[in-house]
């Protein structure tokens, strides 16, 4: 094959390769909103969580079912005023749809006990295998050390 043909060649297919990733970009579900709010009891698990928002409108989540802690590792020094917790949480849909896991970097302030955190969904089943997302958590305390109230918000596809 003449050296020009070749280099034709591989042009065109570069050209194919970029387009082809371009539109399916351009086909790819945006995302959708999703806000979901917990009361979390320290050391239990199986609590209620609340959806809402546009991911629940259009079907992508579910809006009610438990979420149980899967695992917790603790980061920081105990006599510091901020801990660091990587948590891994398991949302099971009340519907019966399928689960998804969440997982968080959470920085808990130990003097007001208030957290942020991110979050991220790594894995699901049934309905929820292919979701993928994330977002933002605020949790305010309701009795400081026992009970705190999670916000989680942010956008999945």
């Amino acid at each position: 094959m003449p050296k020009r043909v070749r280099t034709v060649s591989v042009s065109m297919l570069l050209t194919f390769v970029l387009l082809a990733v371009n539109v399916s970009g351009a086909f790819a579900a945006p995302p959708q909103g999703l806000h979901m709010e917990v009361t979390e009891f320290v050391g239990t698990s199986g609590e209620a969580f609340f959806a809402s928002g546009s991911s629940v409108d259009a079907g992508t989540v579910c809006a009610t079912g438990i979420v149980d802690d899967v695992s917790v590792e603790t980061f920081g020094a105990p006599s510091g005023s901020q801990l660091i917790l990587h948590v891994l949480k398991r949302f099971y849909c009340g519907d019966g749809s399928g689960t998804f896991d969440v997982r968080l970097v959470v920085n808990l302030d130990l003097t007001t006990h208030y957290t942020t955190a991110s979050w991220r969904i790594v894995g699901g089943t049934g309905d929820y295998t292919d979701l993928q997302g994330n977002g933002l958590l605020m949790g305010t305390p309701i009795d400081p050390g026992t009970s705190i109230h999670d916000v989680y918000d942010g956008n999945v596809h």
